[in-house]
């Protein structure tokens, strides 16, 4: 029996598995497809690692330093491997796996989820039209364009104005394609200000704010896409409707934490991350069960995304050695100006800061405020700028918060 299983071979994953063998744990990792890494095998751009390592690498180089840690420690990997079942529930959970080698039963203490998220497709924001060839995520671009060099089209219309739009957008003009358009429903791009300047402004690549993708024409192949105007709360302006003639239409309209693995064996999740509820330590409702990464939320840096599973490993220790929780669970919720905030719940006893994550609502100058549910100031961080694209991060001394039967976190302007 293991110690701990861990399900997902991506950088949480990784990261994860490394500091649970390091500790002494005897951990198996689990990766459904043929090699380790997820996602960042495809993001050749550079930009990871800023935070843990302090210099820029490309997503297979942060990749690879786990990698590198994963085979010093001769961890029990198993690829091409894909989890069918799990019973989590009792102190022994047990898993059920499908690969070449057959079906497989493990029995481990614990597990961490680290699977990470989906690409919302143009059928979730309501696109019309017809299905023909030429329509693709931006996650797919990437990697036919970064492992199988297959250029998707010659005229490209991109729709989105995050991060991974942006560095696609960049990378198929520096692969020569014939024209670039993108578009969203916002007054200015969402990503960070480094992708705006470096993949958009940088190479005059045309976009277009306040306009959507009503309609894909086209039968066999994409011809083209029926553009529209929008206002400010993304209602279409009658008469704005306009033909763009396009072979490709590729959408970049957000990320969505693969959670429906754990709502099978019964984890809560938060509707407004979409990820599973956690505590400090991101273990979910169901005891035993931790999460990480971009399952529990989607992070905009990869090392924040690291350092949720390190975290998570810490919590997976303390489990295994059977430490004492709080009496009474400290309710941890957001406040006026924020959209989105982890842990949800404050369970363990422990001397170490808490580490929050929080989306603010708001964009300026502003204050991140902790209080408690008198209104009583626990905490209080000036920030020179927040804005919504941007997961904000904050340390809270545990002495701050103790007493408190409940805990709010605020963003307030300045």
């Amino acid at each position: 029996m293991k110690d701990v299983v861990v399900i997902g071979g991506g950088p949480s994953g990784m990261a994860a598995a490394v500091k649970l063998a390091g500790k002494g744990y005897d951990v198996a990792l689990i990766e459904r497809k043929e090699e380790l890494g997820g996602i960042l095998d495809q993001c050749i751009h550079d930009g990871f690692g800023t935070k843990i390592f302090g210099k820029a690498l490309s997503g297979p180089e942060f990749a690879g330093h786990f990698m590198d840690e994963v085979s010093k420690l001769g961890l029990d990997v198993h690829l091409n491997t894909y989890v069918k079942s799990v019973n989590a529930g009792g102190d022994v959970k047990e898993l059920v796996t499908v690969s070449p080698r057959g079906v497989e039963r493990i029995k481990a203490r614990s597990i961490v989820y680290a699977i990470g998220c989906r690409e919302r497709h143009p059928f979730e924001i309501k696109v019309g039209g017809t299905r023909p060839a030429g329509v693709y995520t931006a996650g797919m671009v990437q990697r036919l364009v970064n492992l199988y060099g297959i250029l998707p089209g010659r005229r490209v219309l991109i729709v989105g104005g995050g991060d991974v739009g942006m560095i696609v957008a960049r990378h198929l003009y520096l692969e020569g394609v014939e024209s670039i358009t993108v578009v969203f429903p916002e007054e200015f791009f969402v990503g960070l200000p480094r992708n705006v300047q470096q993949c958009i402004l940088d190479f005059n690549i045309p976009f277009r704010p306040r306009t959507v993708v009503k309609e894909m024409v086209g039968k066999e192949r994409v011809e083209g896409a029926i553009l529209v105007k929008v206002d400010e709360n993304w209602r279409p302006i009658p008469g704005t409707e306009e033909f763009y003639p396009c072979d490709t239409v590729i959408f970049s309209v957000g990320l969505v934490p693969y959670a429906k693995k754990l709502r099978a064996i019964g984890a809560e999740i938060d509707p407004r991350t979409r990820g599973p509820v956690v505590n400090e330590f991101f273990e979910t409702t169901v005891r035993g069960v931790f999460a990480a990464g971009n399952l529990v939320q989607i992070f905009d840096y990869v090392d924040d995304a690291v350092e949720s599973a390190y975290i998570a490993a810490d919590g997976v220790e303390k489990y295994l050695k059977g430490e004492k929780r709080l009496d009474n669970p400290v309710p941890f919720k957001p406040g006026s100006n924020v959209r989105t905030l982890t842990p949800h719940r404050l369970e363990w006893k422990d001397e170490r800061p808490v580490v929050a994550f929080l989306r603010p609502a708001v964009e300026g100058r502003a204050w991140i405020i902790v209080r408690g549910g008198n209104g009583e100031i626990l905490k209080k961080e000036f920030r020179q700028y927040v804005r919504p694209s941007t997961l904000e991060r904050i340390e809270i001394p545990r002495e701050a918060i103790s007493g408190a039967e409940e805990v709010y976190v605020d963003v307030a302007r300045v």
